[in-house]
């Protein structure tokens, strides 16, 4: 009964904060989720918790210190300014550890046990995706001792670059894992692949991949040799139907997390950010109907990164005017039919797209770029373009008139990253790449964030009205206050906002 009477505690605690959370976190707290439960009965829980806490809040911090959104409510106002503290982040650390993190482990335990291999290496995809996620924003993070509290109460913090290489080699077992054999159908409560084998190792593959572009900078030639055998052997997400993603629904209580944040629970509380939406806007991107909700025919409301709330924006008042401000529209939130009233109707249904075909074709061109691996950095990039704005056109059933839009937005992009010279610094053609992938990050503000930090690009500035000592946009979240106070000899960092400038370990220092 721990394991449940743990996780009971959890959610109870995320719903004090974050009332979105009940429904999501429920699935991990079902009374069959005991030591003994089937782990077809504990996957769906753990996928979808996956999907929970990367459209939570991994999601609204980094769109908004990636300027995708403006805060302008209670909670992201703060964070827009890069006021966090320890005391923030609780409940995010509480789910992916104690939840997410904890059945992930328990399926590969009992999957192995029971013979049940290739639901093992679903959980070990799972679970080194997860760890990616964690050691990225936090930076060193428990993972040795972790999930082990009757060992380890006190789990020592693993150094990040070893972090890395644990996933790796968890990555490899995994793939190998899903090649065995299995008792029950594979299909059995998998709901991101319906138990289909080959899109589990392409999606492991493109995970890796992820990990050894984020991690080029300190490590260029096991990336440069990494990346260039998994070209060699093809098996990379293939198109956008075999997307990594958590499904959600627009039934109540099972619509994609952002949507019930932006349009639900806290519709004051986001804007689309000015910068975001210039970039876009100046380019004739055709995706702006789709990526934000407009105002008018063709008229979207955004506002500044870090203006005071004394200051006017979009829709101010009470309430709150929501028709006068661009949110996240239907292709980030579901597909929908925007109102008079600035909501979207019937939304709710989109996927939390974790790694997509055009995130692998964006990586690839980077590395043919920065590292010479096999490829061309012009066709790559011109191509992970495309599948983004293939993936919009056939989930909104976009027009005809966007894919010739979109045609001759991909051929001016590619001209200008042709044109640009080579070289990572600005104005150079890393600096046209990323740009773009942050414009094609809608949804998914947690990769545009690793690519700011490891890259530099998109060239962004701090937000206005800034505490005064925290000198740029952080480069990581703060550890959070329960491991500071209990597990005080082991956290790497216990004060800020100092603690928010020191890069990550695969940062440029």
């Amino acid at each position: 009964m721990k394991r449940s009477i743990i996780k009971f505690l959890v959610v109870a605690g995320s719903l004090l904060s974050v009332s979105a959370c009940k429904d999501y976190l429920d699935v991990n707290t079902d009374p069959n989720n005991l030591p003994d439960a089937a782990i077809a009965n504990v996957l769906p829980g753990a996928q979808i918790g996956i999907g929970f806490n990367l459209g939570n809040t991994v999601q609204i911090v980094s769109s908004l210190w990636v300027q995708h959104m403006a805060g302008t409510g209670t909670q992201t106002q703060p964070y827009d300014i890069y006021n966090v503290t320890p005391n923030d982040f609780q409940n995010d650390w509480n789910s992916l550890y104690s939840v997410v993190l904890d059945d992930l482990n328990f399926i590969i335990e009992k999957g192995k046990t029971e013979g049940n291999n290739v639901h093992a290496g679903m959980a070990e995809v799972l679970l080194a995706y997860t760890y990616a996620v964690v050691t990225d924003m936090w930076g060193d993070v428990p993972q040795t001792q972790a999930l082990n509290l009757q060992n380890f109460p006190q789990p020592v913090y693993d150094p990040q670059q070893d972090v890395y290489g644990n996933l790796i080699s968890l990555l490899d077992q995994g793939i190998a894992d899903l090649q065995s054999t299995n008792v029950i159908p594979t299909s059995s409560g998998d709901l991101m692949y319906g138990g289909n084998v080959e899109r589990w190792v392409r999606a492991a593959n493109s995970l890796k991949l992820k990990l050894y572009v984020q991690s080029r900078l300190k490590n260029p030639a096991a990336a440069t040799a990494g990346i260039n055998a998994l070209i060699a052997a093809n098996r990379f997400i293939e198109n956008n139907a075999g997307n990594f993603v958590v499904n959600f629904a627009a039934t109540a209580n099972a619509q994609n997390p952002i949507y019930q944040y932006t349009h639900l629970t806290r519709q004051n509380d986001m804007i689309v950010s000015s910068r975001y939406y210039d970039s876009l806007r100046v380019l004739e991107d055709p995706r702006i109907p789709y990526f934000f909700t407009s105002v008018g025919a063709n008229t979207y409301a955004t506002y500044d990164n870090g203006l005071q709330q004394s200051t006017p924006y979009p829709g101010a008042g009470s309430p709150a005017n929501i028709i006068n401000r661009s949110r996240w529209g239907v292709y980030v939130v579901g597909n929908g039919s925007q109102l008079a009233n600035g909501s979207i109707s019937g939304a709710g249904a989109a996927p939390i797209r974790l790694i997509t075909r055009s995130m692998v074709n964006f990586w690839l061109a980077e590395a043919a770029l920065t590292l010479g691996t096999t490829g061309d950095p012009a066709a790559l990039f011109g191509q992970a373009i495309r599948d983004n704005m293939e993936d919009v056109r056939s989930f909104v059933s976009a027009p005809a008139s966007f894919t010739a839009a979109a045609e001759t937005y991909v051929t001016q992009r590619v001209a200008a990253f042709e044109a640009a010279p080579a070289t990572t610094a600005p104005g150079g053609k890393l600096n046209v790449l990323i740009r773009d992938k942050w414009a094609s990050s809608a949804g998914n503000a947690y990769e545009a964030y690793n690519d700011y930090r490891r890259t530099g690009f998109p060239n962004l500035v701090r937000a206005t009205n800034a505490q005064p000592t925290v000198t740029r946009i952080p480069v990581r979240l703060p550890y959070v206050q329960s491991e500071i106070q209990s597990n005080a000899d082991n956290v790497p960092l216990k004060v800020y906002p100092a603690g928010l400038l020191v890069p990550v370990w695969w940062m440029p220092q």
